[in-house]
């Protein structure tokens, strides 16, 4: 059966991807169909397979300015070709990709990864289009007979009672685990991840825990960080690395910050993988995925990060590490796959 593999963008590596790739292991053979494609952005097998784009391919180098074409969005996915070969359609949307047009007759499963991949809170004259754009996706989902989703929170968002939620997966294996007899138990700072995290937010945590004598790492894009770096020179900034150069830096933090604004928390799984304790925002995502060895930062309000700080200088080496590290496999590689095999009609 000639399947066909659909994702929104092509342009870097992310959880997404790391799904696809999942999918990919299962339809070794599959075509995959893309908005935009930047070749030699993601490398590993997705690269060895046949790959179509839309127009905006030529437009969107980067996923920042795949964004701003948030406005032309049906008009690229709806120009996409499908070859007639095609009998399967899996689609791994993040709010986009779903509205490509295939012939009705053709078995078609989607599973919305996430819906707000363009954060239209912040857009500019584009909003003008949100309507219309809004409009078109939502009306593409009644053409699909089985969808899931990623959590519980976008079912109840986008009001799919009938949706199966299948949870996400990362890459667990990137998160090794210093057994006791090989660990020295000193945990010796905390373990900030830059990612999405405002110069303004990240300063103020880092206020924090310099003026409580803490050394602070931080892994990640910092250039947006400039002027903090001038104002802390003694912040240790590692840079922006793969998973397993940040779990040697986890495995001795007394916390690891993430405040990545994502489908699912993958990074602070990873901490949890390590195990150490995580701080993450308090929202709806993070509630329903993290449990115990979480601590939920409120706000950035220096009483709130302090009264935070105080709680996890009063617990972080209460922690059972195993017990964390059992966590953080929770959402493992192998119970993804055995449910989207179940989900996709496939037999192993």
């Amino acid at each position: 059966m000639k399947v066909a593999l659909c994702i929104d963008s092509l342009l870097t590596r992310d959880d997404s991807i790391f799904l696809l790739e999942m999918a990919l292991n299962l339809f070794p053979n599959s075509e995959i169909y893309t908005i935009a494609h930047k070749q030699g952005a993601i490398l590993g097998t997705i690269e060895t397979r046949p790959i179509v784009s839309s127009f905006l391919t030529h437009k969107a180098k980067n996923l920042d300015v795949f964004k701003k074409n948030f406005w032309i969005m049906p008009s690229a996915v709806k120009a996409m070709p499908m070859h007639k070969s095609i009998e399967k359609v899996i689609v791994f949307s993040r709010g986009y990709v779903h509205g490509l047009n295939f012939p009705i007759g053709l078995q078609s499963y989607l599973y919305i990864v996430d819906w707000n991949l363009v954060d239209q809170t912040h857009l500019g004259w584009q909003k003008v289009f949100a309507p219309y754009v809004n409009d078109w996706r939502e009306k593409a989902l009644t053409r699909y007979k089985k969808i899931a989703v990623s959590s519980e929170v976008l079912k109840g968002e986008l009001e799919l009672p009938n949706a199966e939620v299948i949870q996400p997966t990362f890459r667990t294996e990137e998160y090794p685990f210093v057994k006791d007899e090989d660990h020295n138990f000193l945990f010796s700072h905390h373990l900030i991840y830059s990612h999405d995290l405002s110069a303004e937010n990240f300063r103020s945590i880092v206020k924090v825990l310099i003026a409580k004598g803490e050394t602070v790492r931080v892994m990640g894009p910092n250039e947006h960080l400039n002027a903090v770096k001038k104002e802390f020179p003694q912040i240790d900034f590692a840079g922006d690395h793969c998973e397993a150069t940040s779990a040697m830096y986890s495995h001795q933090a007394k916390a690891v910050w993430d405040f990545s604004r994502n489908f699912f928390p993958s990074k602070a799984f990873g901490g949890l993988c390590t195990g150490r304790p995580v701080v993450v925002p308090d929202n709806k995502i993070n509630r329903e995925y993290l449990t115990s060895g979480t601590y939920f930062l409120k706000n950035f309000e220096e009483q709130n990060i302090n009264s935070l700080y105080t709680e996890i200088e009063g617990s972080f080496l209460t922690h059972d590490r195993r017990t964390l590290r059992r966590l953080g496999l929770k959402w493992n590689e192998r119970l993804f796959k055995s449910r989207m095999v179940k989900f996709l009609d496939k037999n192993e």
